[in-house]
């Protein structure tokens, strides 16, 4: 008699601990990872600052990008900071790591993924974009060029805008400003960001879709490891 009421409880808890899990799972999957991007390139500077928060506010991590272009392609330094909670002023360093990444790297990449371009389109269909800024100044030899380049860059900037507005979902409208340098000295620079929103639970399936992927292709795995993982 006992013993049936004892295996009674064991049940009772294990169907308890399942729903718990459960439902631990349905608030991950149904929870929203807010990435805002700041990037910066300007006359020896170019750097990237990505604030990720996922989670209902349990994570929270900076991430530092200072990149340097070459002919053969970026070499950047990644840092990564977290904070202890949401009121924490101070910042702890976590990690920092030296790498490099060839333009040509990018294109052994889509080559070790099973439809790369159509993964990358589905998974942009579920991104909500908003809070855009990008201001360009920019200055040539003489006011005529200036002209004509504040021009180019106008219509560069609504194509990429218009693309991507095509792609995924914009949710504000952008706020875009070019400002030509008429009487300064030749210079390009750029100021650009941006809020990007995700399902938790689309951002898993799409990676769990871009692993098999990879895996559909021999040495696939391989060269994405030896790629992004190299110093």
């Amino acid at each position: 008699m006992f013993g049936g009421y004892s295996v009674g409880i064991w049940l009772i808890l294990l169907i308890l601990v399942l729903l718990i899990l459960v439902a631990l799972l349905i608030l991950v999957m149904a929870s929203t990872i807010t990435i805002r991007v700041h990037l910066i390139l300007r006359s020896k500077e170019y750097s990237m600052i990505v604030r990720i928060r996922m989670l209902y506010g349990l994570v929270n991590a900076r991430i530092e990008v200072p990149i340097m272009l070459n002919d053969n392609g970026i070499e950047y330094t990644v840092k990564y900071f977290s904070k202890q909670s949401e009121g924490t002023s101070q910042d702890l360093m976590e990690n920092s790591k030296f790498q490099k990444l060839r333009f040509n790297d990018y294109r052994h990449l889509f080559q070790a993924t099973d439809g790369f371009k159509d993964w990358f389109l589905n998974t942009m269909s579920n991104v909500r974009l908003s809070e855009i800024r990008w201001s360009t100044s920019l200055a040539l030899d003489n006011a005529a060029e200036t002209a004509v380049a504040a021009g180019t860059v106008w219509g560069v900037k609504h194509t990429i805008l218009g693309w991507l507005s095509f792609h995924l979902r914009m949710k504000s409208t952008p706020e875009l400003h070019v400002l030509p340098e008429f009487n300064g000295p030749p210079q390009l620079s750029t100021d650009f960001s941006c809020v990007v929103r995700v399902s938790c639970g689309r951002a898993i399936i799409a990676g769990l879709k871009l692993v098999i992927r990879v895996l559909k292709i021999k040495g696939g795995l391989k060269i994405w490891q030896n790629t992004l993982f190299k110093a």
